[in-house]
């Protein structure tokens, strides 16, 4: 099986890229969508915002210069277009908190989770809780595994930056998971 790099290059000097790129979208396809799910927590707006990135990778494939991680340079791009993304809702809809709350028996039965627990449950509202930073690092290191340095370069921020927004969330979702 070829890796990433290898991906690339054929895809960058190649006039048939279908090849090589539906590689890389079959490799990362799942943990793309999970990791955009995460942060909007709809279905169909995550699939949308997968698609968009997909396009973007498409589009932007043939100048990526390797310097990172192609993994690294994709979550980049899902966390921008997720951003995007959410601030687009922000300035079209009349923020409310009300409607923002989910029922989260339903959306951990729909979800990638078998079983809803009452722990999963009380996570996954404590995750939302989070600022939106706070959250997104909060998943990469939690659900995704990343170490920092591979966070810091995909939120564009320092390792330190992350490392105190990892605490942050922590130290808030303690916070709300002793309150319920």
């Amino acid at each position: 099986m070829q890796n990433d790099q290898t991906l690339v290059i054929e895809f960058q000097q190649s006039v048939q890229k279908e090849g090589p790129f539906t590689q890389l979208l079959k490799r990362h396809q799942q943990r793309v969508y999970y990791q955009i799910k995460r942060m909007l927590n709809n279905h169909m707006d995550a699939d949308d915002v997968a698609q968009q990135v997909w396009i973007k990778v498409w589009n932007k494939l043939d100048g990526f210069k390797m310097e990172s991680e192609f993994s690294t340079w994709l979550f980049r791009i899902a966390y921008n277009e997720t951003l995007n993304f959410i601030q687009k809702q922000q300035k079209e809809t009349d923020f409310n908190q009300t409607a923002e709350k989910i029922d989260y028996e339903d959306a951990a039965t729909g979800s990638d989770h078998p079983k809803s627990t009452q722990i999963q449950i009380a996570l996954d509202h404590a995750v939302k809780q989070l600022p939106e930073k706070q959250r997104f690092v909060f998943m990469l290191r939690y659900f995704e595994a990343l170490n920092y340095e591979k966070i810091a370069a995909i939120t564009g921020t320092t390792v330190g930056g992350v490392k105190a927004n990892y605490h942050q969330a922590i130290k808030k979702m303690e916070q709300i998971l002793k309150q319920d």
